[in-house]
């Protein structure tokens, strides 16, 4: 039973990255990091939640500058 949860919960957080790369902005996202980071003392799934956007806010970046 745990391993479905965990494959479910591993597709809601790649179908999200996903969405992320694809639609959001750079400073939605940083808007998004400084809205987490305001939490004093976040949760283990806070903080999954801002690796994920730093990663996301990274390749957007990495993206950009090539153009």
């Amino acid at each position: 039973m745990s391993n479905d949860y965990l494959k479910k919960d591993f597709e809601r957080v790649n179908k999200k990255f996903e969405e992320l790369m694809q639609e959001s902005e750079i400073e939605a996202i940083e808007k998004k990091i400084e809205a987490f980071d305001k939490n004093p003392d976040p949760d283990s799934i806070d903080k999954i939640w801002i690796q994920i956007y730093n990663d996301v806010l990274n390749l957007k970046k990495n993206k950009q500058n090539e153009k």
